[in-house]
C-alpha cells in the first residue's frame, strides 16, 4: 500500500512537472500533425488534476499549402474530471483568446474544396454498421457546457469577406436556461452586382440572446448596414431627386426579436419592436412590429406594423414566395388590405423632395402584390379626414430593374374635391401658383382618367368635370426638355364664370397649349422682363360662344405669354370680312382689367367658303325641283280625282 501511495504520489508531482508537461505537448504536436498531415504547433500546455483545467498557448494549424490557417493565443478548458466515470464531459468554464483563422474556397473551381475541410474530415465520426457493434461496445458520451468566453475572434473567408467580434459569452444556470451575448460583430465582403462591385459593411454593436418562457429572445443594439458602390449618389447634382440610393445605404437599427420555435426547415418568430433609419436616404421607421412562419419555399406575415414620424401604416396578413436560383422560384408577394394614415413629407427626402412642405394628412386603403420587377395596386383609396378630397384607383409599376424602362401606371376611377380644397393641395409644394382665382370658380371638381409616367416624362389623360362645364384633358410633363403641352376640349364650358368675365357665356372649343417649365430658362426671362405670367402659348378653335347676348361661331384665339405680357387674337371668321379683336394682360387675376382692341379684315372668298356657297346654291336647286315636282303632282292627283267624279 504505501509503494503504491507512493508511486501515485510520484507519478502525481511528475506529471505536474513543466518539463514533463513539455514532452506531453511535444508527443501531442507530434502525434496530432502525423493525423492531420500538416504542421500542428502548440507553444505551451499547462494540466492541473488538482483544479481540472488545462490550458494551451500559442495553438497554430498551418493548411495543406503551408499557410498559417489557425492561431490561437490561448485555450483554457475548466472540466469536472470525475463526471467522466458518468460518460459525461462537463465543462465548467471554456475561454478562448485571440483567435484568428484564414479560410479559402476557390469560387471559380467547383471540384476544389476548402482549406479547412481536411479537419472536418479528419475528426468525422466513421461508424460502423450497427450490425457489427456489440451493445456492450456502444458509449455514448454527453457534452454539457456551462460558460464560454471568447475574446478577439477574427475570421477571413476567401480574403473578401471578414468577420471579428471583440467577446462573446455563454452562460447555462442549473435550470439549463442560456443567456449569451455578443459585442462589437463586424463583417466586410464585396458583392459583385450587374453594375460592378459593391463594398458591404455590417455590424451590430451588442447582441444578446436568452431563454425566457420557452423562447428565445433576441435584442439587437447599434445594428450597422452599410453599402458603397464608389459611384457618386444617384442624387448628386440633382436636387429635385430623391435620395434613396441602394449602393449607398447607411443603416442604423435596434430590434427585439422573439424566436417561438427553429428547425431545420422552420422558423415562427416576431420582431417585437423595431427602430430603423438609413441616414443616406433619410428614412425613419421609428417602429417596425410583424409575426413570420417561414419555412424554405415560403414565409407567411401577419400583424405588420410600420411608422414613420408622422405615418403609420398597418397590414394583417402578407404572403412572400422566397426566391431559389436552383428551382428557378423568383420573389414574389400578396397583401392583404393595407390600412393607413400617411404624411407624404415623411418620405420626401428619400423619394421625392418636391413633397418636404406636404403636410396635409391622407387616409390610405389598398392591396397590393407583385414580384422583383412589378408592383400591382388595386382598390386603391385615398382621402383627407372631412372627406373634401378623395380618390380612387388601381395602378402597376413595371420595370423596377431598369430605372430608364420604369413605368408606373394609374387610373383612376373616381376624384373629387373643389377648388378651394384643389388650392390647398397646391399649396403644400413649392411651385408658383397661377389663377388661382379662376380654379376656385369651377366649384366641385372630379377627374377621372388615367396618368403614366416614364423616364423624365408624365403624361395625364381623362376627363375634368366642374361646376361651369365639362374639358377632355391631354397632358404631357416633358422633363427632358422642361416643358408641358397637351390639348384641352369641352362640349359646353361657362367661360365667363370661369375667368370673371361676366360678358362671356359658353362655349364649345378645342385648344392645344404649350409652356415652358425650365426654371433656367424662366428665370432669365424674369430678369429681362419681370413678370407674374407663364411663359407659353395657346392656340384655341372656337366652334361655337356667346359674347353678352350674340352667338358667334368658327372663332380662332392665339395667346401667346413672355412671362411679363400675354397678347392675343381673336378671330370670327367670315366669308369675305373677318371681325378682329386684339387683347393684352399682365395679370390672370385682374382679367376684368383686359386690354381690347378690335379691328376687321377684308378678304377675298376661300376655296372652302366657295365651295360652301356652291354646295348651298346647289341645294336650293335641288329643294326649288322638289317643290316644282310636288306642285305638278299635286295638280295631277286633282284633275284625275275630278275626271273620276265626273264619272
Amino acid at each position: 500500500m504505501v509503494v503504491v501511495i507512493i508511486l501515485l504520489t510520484v507519478a502525481f508531482f511528475a506529471f505536474h512537472n513543466e518539463s514533463v508537461q513539455d514532452r506531453l505537448v511535444k508527443l501531442a504536436t507530434e502525434l496530432l500533425s502525423d493525423y492531420l498531415q500538416t504542421s500542428v504547433r502548440i507553444e505551451k500546455a499547462s494540466v492541473s488534476i488538482i483544479d481540472q483545467d488545462v490550458h494551451l498557448y500559442g495553438v497554430e494549424i498551418d493548411d495543406r499549402h503551408h499557410r498559417k490557417m489557425f492561431q490561437m493565443k490561448e485555450l483554457g478548458v475548466d472540466f469536472d474530471l470525475y463526471r467522466l466515470l458518468d460518460k459525461e464531459i462537463k465543462i465548467n468554464k471554456a475561454n478562448v483568446s485571440d483567435l484568428t483563422a484564414q479560410l479559402y474556397k476557390p469560387a471559380s473551381d467547383s471540384d476544389s474544396v476548402a482549406n479547412y475541410q481536411f479537419v472536418i474530415d479528419a475528426f468525422k465520426s466513421h461508424k460502423q454498421p450497427s450490425e457489427t457493434v456489440s451493445k456492450e461496445k456502444k458509449f455514448k458520451m454527453v457534452l454539457d457546457i456551462s460558460k464560454v468566453s471568447l475574446e478577439r475572434i477574427k475570421a477571413t473567408y476567401n480574403d473578401t469577406l471578414q468577420a471579428q467580434f471583440s467577446s462573446l459569452s455563454y452562460k447555462k444556470n442549473g435550470r439549463g436556461k442560456i443567456r449569451s451575448e455578443v459585442r462589437d460583430l463586424t463583417t466586410s465582403f464585396v458583392q459583385q452586382t450587374k453594375k460592378g462591385p459593391v463594398d458591404v459593411n455590417f455590424s451590430i454593436g451588442v447582441l444578446n440572446a436568452v431563454d425566457k418562457d420557452g423562447k428565445r429572445l433576441f435584442q439587437i443594439d447599434e445594428l450597422h448596414y452599410k453599402t458603397n458602390n464608389h459611384r457618386p449618389r444617384k442624387n448628386s447634382g440633382k436636387p429635385n431627386r430623391g435620395a434613396f440610393d441602394a449602393g449607398h445605404f447607411d443603416i442604423l437599427a435596434k430590434l427585439n426579436i422573439e424566436i417561438d420555435s427553429v428547425s431545420k426547415d422552420t422558423l415562427v418568430a416576431q420582431i417585437t419592436s423595431g427602430r430603423v433609419e438609413d441616414r443616406g436616404s433619410g428614412l425613419q421607421l421609428t417602429e417596425l412590429l410583424l409575426k413570420v412562419n417561414a419555412n424554405k419555399r415560403k414565409a407567411h406575415l401577419k400583424d405588420i406594423s410600420i411608422k414613420l414620424p408622422n405615418t403609420q401604416l398597418s397590414i394583417a396578413n402578407a404572403d412572400i414566395q422566397l426566391p431559389n436560383k436552383k428551382e428557378q422560384r423568383k420573389l414574389a408577394f400578396t397583401t392583404s388590405t393595407i390600412n393607413g394614415r400617411v404624411l407624404l413629407k415623411d418620405i420626401a427626402k428619400t423619394f421625392a423632395p418636391v413633397l418636404g412642405k406636404f403636410s396635409l394628412p391622407l387616409n390610405l386603403q389598398t392591396r397590393m402584390s407583385g414580384n422583383d420587377n412589378e408592383l400591382k395596386f388595386s382598390n386603391v383609396a385615398v382621402s383627407t379626414n372631412d372627406r373634401k378630397l378623395t380618390v380612387n384607383a388601381s395602378g402597376h409599376i413595371s420595370n423596377l430593374k431598369d430605372a430608364k424602362q420604369l413605368h408606373v401606371h394609374f387610373d383612376v376611377s373616381k376624384m373629387s374635391t373643389d377648388g378651394v380644397y384643389a388650392e390647398k393641395v397646391i399649396n403644400q409644394f413649392p411651385v408658383k401658383k397661377f389663377m388661382m382665382k379662376q380654379l376656385h370658380a369651377l366649384g366641385r371638381i372630379g377627374y377621372q382618367g388615367k396618368f403614366d409616367v416614364l423616364w423624365k416624362k408624365e403624361q395625364f389623360s381623362g376627363t375634368l368635370t366642374t361646376a361651369v362645364g365639362r374639358l377632355n384633358v391631354n397632358l404631357t410633363l416633358d422633363e427632358l426638355n422642361k416643358y408641358v403641352f397637351g390639348t384641352v376640349d369641352t362640349n359646353s364650358l361657362q367661360i365667363g364664370k370661369a375667368m370673371d368675365m361676366p360678358d362671356l357665356g359658353r362655349i364649345v372649343c378645342k385648344a392645344d397649349f404649350k409652356f415652358d417649365i425650365s426654371k433656367t430658362r424662366t428665370a432669365q426671362m424674369r430678369r429681362v422682363k419681370a413678370g407674374k405670367l407663364p411663359i407659353g402659348t395657346v392656340n384655341a378653335q372656337v366652334t361655337e360662344g356667346s359674347y353678352k347676348n350674340i352667338t358667334v361661331q368658327n372663332i380662332v384665339a392665339d395667346i401667346e405669354s413672355d412671362g411679363a405680357v400675354a397678347t392675343g387674337n381673336i378671330t370670327v371668321r367670315g366669308k369675305r370680312v373677318d371681325v378682329l379683336c386684339g387683347f393684352s394682360f399682365t395679370n390672370t387675376n385682374e382679367m376684368t382689367k383686359i386690354k381690347t382692341s378690335p379691328g376687321v379684315r377684308f378678304h377675298k372668298m376661300s376655296d372652302e367658303d366657295k365651295a360652301e356657297r356652291e354646295k348651298l346654291k346647289q341645294e336650293k336647286k335641288q329643294a326649288r325641283e322638289e317643290r316644282k315636282q310636288a306642285k305638278k303632282q299635286a295638280r295631277e292627283e286633282r284633275k284625275q280625282k275630278k275626271e273620276t267624279d265626273r264619272d
